[in-house]
């Protein structure tokens, strides 16, 4: 393990061929995980995942026209075809939407936390297959035209959790529930790089609340001035949309019963609802910096801890670990996160600003298109 630090800079294509030839390998590595997982919860093919990836093309280029060049140059840069790329990125929809089996389990994901006030942060362990602690980047985008953002993310796709230079902030926890059919829409990860390319909170929040969504999911959003909000959204626009009062938040949906859906993670047991209810209880102890990286190194539930260290008799295409975790720290501009399980990995804190100031200085006079 290690961060591979990816810098880009310019217009879409440009960033794409960029990112695709320096972070080429772990783009391979996430191909072929994913080729793996889809046929394990999918029990599809990889050619078969490249057409159903197709559908949401024109969706993602309406709702950013910037989004499809930059995966092409990816695909340019890494030596693949676009169709790959454009595959991983919709890889939650289609795990999850297109041919989920009844005798899946809902995923053991994130934790995430956030706090208001004087000095907001925005946090996560982003949990995941083990195979990607190999795929992941610490990615440093310099859009020509938008704000500059830093994202953990495996390589290859657009963005996950991360901040910006605007100040704001954002976490991600995967939700299951049966409004989720693969109906072609904007994919979250596509989402999830548009608000964190946007200049200010509210225009990260219209971009996470507008649609049309393709995917359930609970994104939080964090901001300088100290606001923040969480937003757990169902598949289409903004009438899918509900507001928790919790700044915690697992992988069950917190909107009030009765649901016109069925929610996978409440069905599979109370493993989501246990860690919501510790970390929606740190909070109410502590709101600093010490207190929220304690919560993700917690090990107080295992085996379903919030530090999550898997099974290692279990299939690695369906075993879950902590593969990174995150604490965003809006007014100082930093961004502190630990490369692995954080009970063993520490926290590095990376200053944005600097981040970003040198992608530009590295490109400095190169073209844009």
């Amino acid at each position: 393990m290690g961060w591979q630090v990816v810098s880009v800079a310019g217009g879409p294509r440009q960033r794409g061929r960029a990112y695709g030839e320096q972070a080429r390998d772990r783009v391979h590595r996430t191909i072929a995980l994913y080729e793996s997982i889809f046929a394990a919860y999918a029990s599809l093919s990889w050619p078969e995942v490249r057409d159903r990836a197709g559908r949401f093309a024109e969706a993602i280029d309406v709702y950013d026209e910037q989004a499809l060049p930059e995966i092409e140059g990816i695909a340019e840069g890494a030596g693949l075809d676009a169709e790959d790329v454009l595959a991983a990125n919709v890889r939650t929809e289609i795990m999850f939407g297109l041919d989920t089996r009844p005798g899946h389990a809902a995923m053991k994901e994130c934790t995430a936390m956030g706090v208001a006030g004087t000095h907001p942060l925005v946090a996560q362990t982003w949990d995941w297959k083990p195979g990607a602690r190999d795929t992941v980047v610490l990615l440093v985008g310099v859009p020509h035209d938008r704000p500059g953002f830093v994202t953990i993310v495996e390589a290859g796709l657009l963005a996950k959790c991360g901040m910006n230079e605007a100040g704001t902030a954002i976490a991600l926890n995967a939700l299951q529930s049966s409004a989720d059919r693969g109906v072609p829409g904007v994919p979250l990860h596509v989402v999830l790089r548009r608000a964190l390319t946007s200049g200010t909170f509210e225009e990260a929040v219209d971009a996470i609340e507008r649609g049309p969504r393709a995917s359930s999911g609970n994104y939080l959003v964090g901001a300088r001035d100290g606001r923040v909000v969480d937003l757990e959204v169902l598949p289409g626009g903004p009438d899918e949309v509900f507001r928790p009062r919790s700044l915690a938040h697992t992988n069950h949906f917190l909107r009030p019963t009765p649901r016109p859906f069925k929610d996978l993670a409440r069905l599979d047991g109370d493993e989501s609802v246990g860690r919501f209810d510790e970390a929606d209880g740190a909070l109410a102890v502590g709101d600093d910096l010490a207190t929220i990286t304690a919560t993700l190194r917690s090990h107080d539930r295992s085996p379903d801890s919030i530090c999550q260290h898997g099974d290692p008799s279990e299939d690695p295409a369906l075993d879950h670990v902590t593969v990174a975790a995150m604490v965003a720290d809006p007014v100082d501009g930093i961004l502190h996160a630990a490369d692995g399980n954080p009970c063993e990995r520490p926290f590095e804190a990376f200053d944005v600003a600097g981040l970003l100031a040198d992608a530009r200085s590295a490109s400095q006079g190169a073209p844009t298109r």
